[in-house]
């Protein structure tokens, strides 16, 4: 563990106070030269941040995925066989229950940014000559620190569950918050746009330029968001220690692939 010092204001208005838990233990180089950061805390926040190291004899995995991919379902799989808790949804369970709102709320920001960059090009689109205006006003940058509070207490689940190990976690960043800690295995699932395309059709009832539309909703925010707070898409192979193509194995494939790592992941220093 690093010693602390003092840590570096990441974004405009959001000051970090000296001895927060926004310490250097939590910011980890990426393969790509940026920082991965874990925001400083507010006064809706006074817990200390969990470092995300699991314990010896424990292992965490985390699984980056393309919407449609199969990605879930796979973690699912792992946790079933492998005994370990999935998390993915309760992750927003759990943000919602700190922030005291209700799920949907909480649901609406999760893996989701659009970032002052987006609140311009709306107004600049919209006909009402104060939209602009409006997007750059005190009252739009409160709501953007609210987003901010949103990612602190997920990235504070996500680094509470991988300390306590055993545990698949599911997408948010997570392969960039705990890059390059013991024990812990990076997975990214994905699958050429066709096979995706035919997954969501089928699971959500889609016709084909419904289903494609969807996904490229989903890749567009999934990858803004973590542009956005990680300074990278994620689609860099040098994040990950195994790429599963789902176009080509199946699931179950997949699942056991995962598993036959775990026993040399617990070994990792």
């Amino acid at each position: 563990m690093q010693d602390e010092q003092p840590a570096k204001t990441i974004q405009p208005g959001i000051p970090i106070e000296q001895g927060s838990p926004a310490d250097p233990k939590s910011v980890k180089p990426t393969p790509t030269g940026t920082e991965t950061r874990v925001l400083p805390e507010t006064s809706w926040v006074t817990e200390q941040v969990a470092d995300g190291i699991p314990p010896e004899g424990t292992s965490v995995i985390t699984i980056s995925r393309q919407f449609g991919s199969g990605g879930s379902d796979i973690a699912r799989l792992v946790a079933q066989w492998a005994n370990v808790k999935y998390v993915d949804y309760e992750i927003i369970t759990e943000v919602a229950k700190r922030l005291g709102v209700d799920m949907q709320r909480a649901e609406e920001q999760d893996e989701h940014t659009r970032g002052m960059a987006g609140h311009i090009i709306e107004a600049m689109q919209s006909s009402n000559p104060f939209a602009l205006q409006y997007a750059l006003s005190p009252t739009r940058a409160r709501h953007q620190s609210k987003e901010l509070i949103h990612l602190q207490l997920t990235q504070n689940v996500i680094l509470e569950t991988a300390s306590i190990g055993d545990a698949i976690i599911v997408g948010r960043g997570s392969q960039f918050l705990l890059h390059n800690n013991p024990r812990t295995l990076h997975i990214h699932i994905f699958a050429p746009l066709p096979y995706r395309i035919e997954n969501i059709m089928k699971e959500r009832q889609l016709t084909h330029n419904a289903a494609r539309q969807l996904i490229e909703q989903r890749d567009y925010e999934q990858n803004s968001y973590l542009r956005r707070y990680y300074g990278s898409d994620g689609n860099q192979p040098s994040l990950y220690h195994l790429l599963i193509n789902t176009g080509l194995f199946t699931y179950e494939n997949a699942a056991d692939f995962i598993c036959q790592a775990l026993p040399a992941v617990k070994e990792m220093h």
